[in-house]
This record gives C-alpha cells, structure tokens and sequence, in this order.
C-alpha cells in the first residue's frame, strides 16, 4: 500500500541526531593545513569552539604540518557557512594528541565540556569532516575506557573517518565527552578523553604565551612521558612465562600483548619458537615519524644433530637480525651506533648487542634495540 508523504513544511524535528546537528553546526570547523607556496590544502580534519573567546579543540596529527614546518604551512578553519577564518596555535599535547587554537575573530556559541560520570552502553553522537565531503553527524555508543592501553582513551561503537580527527563526540545534552583521534574501522574508534583537553586548555590560560619553541614543547612532553613511563614498568611486577628451558618476562603490564608460533619443519636440522610482545600505543610526532612503541621477542631455538659451530653460525643468524626500524626517516634520526660484547649473567656468557640512534630534533631522545 502506498501513503502520501507529508510535505517537507508540515514535519517536526523529532530524530535526535538531526536535533544536535542543527543545534551544533556552528561550532564544529574543518581544520585545514595551507602550504605557503601553493596556496592549496595539504591536510585537513575537524575541530570544535568550546569557548565563547574564540578557541577551537582539534588533534595534534591535523595541525602537525604548520608545528613541524611553520615557514611551509599555517592553519585555517572554515565555518558551516564556508566562511575562512585565520588559526593561531595556542597549545599543544603530543602525547594525548590534542591541540588548541584560536580563530581571529570569535563566533558567539561554543560546546560545554562534559562533567561528571558516563555509563558504558550509553548513546553518543560525533560529528566531523570524512573524506572532505562536508559535515556529518555518527551515532554511536560509549564503551568504556580501554583497558589494554598505556594512554586512557574511550572505545566508541561508531565509524569515524578520515578527516574527523579533532571534531567532538557528544552526549544528549550537546556536551563533549571525547575527541575524535583514530579508527579501526568496522564500527571500532576511538575518543581522547575530556580530561585532557581540560588540562591542556587550564596550562595554556595559566602560562599564556611562551617564547618557547614547539620543539622544545614537544621534546619536555615526550621526555616527561617516557619517565613517568618507565618507571611504571620498572616498579611494576612482571609475570613471567616459559620460553624452552628459560623463564623470561612476559606481559609486563596490562598495555602489551604477548603472541606466540613455532616452526616444525623436518627438512630443516632445527626446531624454534618464538614469542613477540608488543603496546599498540605509539605517539604520533610527523607524518612518518613516531615514538614510544616498545617490542620485545623470544626465539628458543633446538638444534638436531647440528654440532656447536654449525648451531652457532645458525644461533648468530638470528641474533643479528633484529628487524627494520620503521617509524622514522633520514631526516628525523641519526645512523644506529652499536656496540657488541660478552658478558656474564649467572655464570654464563652472553652475547649482548646495544644500539643507538638519536633524534635530530629532540637530542635527549633514541630509538634503542637492544
């Protein structure tokens, strides 16, 4: 049976989401990275006014082009209206991801920024920028933290695209609850936590504005991180697990995962095992540039009917064969430097390799493999 369709004029807005997008479109902005040669973008996501002065919440990874080459690019955000109004980077998190700017000239309406508890399972709505295609609006559920993750963040039941890191995600009420930063795809994102912002935005209006170049922020944030870090997992207690005839940690805190394989081949002279854990958290610096990814690994290899220098030759094979390091380029880091010696660990020789490579821009920084 077919029904007459009312006219357009006569509906009333009842679906909640379109309710929020009408109610909230004003303060959500595409954030776009300019170069100064070509005028043209090079980057864009979302972002969001949660003050009635004019300052905008995004992600660092949208703004980084104009904080790593600031005499290459510079920032904008266009309004719903298309309107283009100029940026000036205010604050950044490199950490948490985060960052503030400010428009030149302040909109009236802005976001409340969410107080108080959340419950898993209840209804949340993002908006933002995908694909440079123009605003949209995702429901979504509220998750939870995440549990096996160095860094809080909010696991959101929605899909977040491309070009939606920095816009807000919201409860009934229009207040903000996260940040859109990541996605796995099938329905699985995720949110950076009101809290940061808040503490982010709580410095910038305490220590105003600094001299201080943003390497020099980044650089104090990373280093500060790695200590608070470290020290976590040095004090922590670390299960141990059985690897051949050896004990070795394993998941030496609830933010890494152990996996583990084996190879039984009969045409080779040789069996081996091999256990691989790793965090999945790593701090976004450039757009080929990271840090703070920790990897570990066991093989326990058997020998059959190999005497002790055809085994060694193969044991030498293994151990010097550590993997590519691939989260940096030329222009980020140094060459590895290594040094190689025995030592004595209970009585017993061991081989021990330790390599080391600077980062230009942050010296009290390296990538180690040890």
């Amino acid at each position: 049976m077919l029904c007459a369709t009312p006219e357009a004029k006569d509906w009333d807005i009842t679906d909640e989401a379109q309710e929020l997008y009408q109610r909230h479109k004003e303060n959500v902005y595409q954030i776009r990275t300019i170069s100064l040669v070509t005028g043209k973008k090079s980057a864009i996501g979302s972002g969001f006014q949660f003050s009635p002065a004019g300052y905008i919440a995004t992600n660092y990874h949208v703004i980084s082009d104009a904080i790593q080459r600031p005499n290459v690019f510079f920032v904008e955000a266009i309004a719903f209206d298309n309107k283009v109004h100029n940026l000036k980077i205010i604050a950044i998190d490199a950490i948490h991801d985060l960052a503030i700017v400010k428009m030149d000239h302040a909109r009236k309406g802005s976001f409340k920024l969410h107080d108080g508890d959340l419950h898993k399972g209840m209804k949340i709505f993002s908006m933002g920028n995908p694909y440079d295609l123009g605003m949209s609006i995702v429901e979504g559920i509220y998750n939870g933290l995440m549990k096996k993750s160095l860094y809080k963040k909010i696991l959101f039941s929605g899909s977040l695209n491309s070009g939606m890191s920095g816009g807000p995600a919201f409860n009934h009420a229009g207040e903000v609850i996260g940040i859109n930063v990541s996605t796995k795809g099938n329905q699985v994102s995720f949110l950076v936590p009101i809290l940061y912002l808040k503490k982010l935005y709580s410095n910038a209006l305490e220590n105003g504005s600094t001299a201080k170049p943003w390497d020099t922020h980044i650089q104090d944030q990373l280093v500060s991180n790695q200590k608070e870090y470290i020290s976590d997992l040095i004090q922590s207690s670390w299960n141990q697990i059985e690897v051949g005839n050896a004990k070795v940690p394993g998941e030496i805190s609830n933010s890494f995962k152990c996996w583990s394989n084996s190879a039984d081949d009969k045409t080779n002279l040789y069996d081996i095992s091999y256990i691989r854990c790793f965090n999945d958290d790593v701090i976004f610096i450039d757009s080929q540039f990271y840090t703070g990814k920790i990897k570990y690994a066991y093989k326990w290899i058997t020998g059959k009917g190999l005497n002790p220098i055809r085994f060694y030759n193969l044991y030498e094979r293994f151990f010097s064969h550590y993997g590519p390091y691939e989260n940096a380029q030329a222009t980020d880091v140094t060459n590895f430097t290594c040094n190689t010696n025995f030592v004595k660990i209970h009585d017993a020789d061991a081989k021990v390799a330790f390599c080391a490579r600077n980062y230009k821009k942050y010296p009290q920084l390296y990538d180690i493999n040890l």
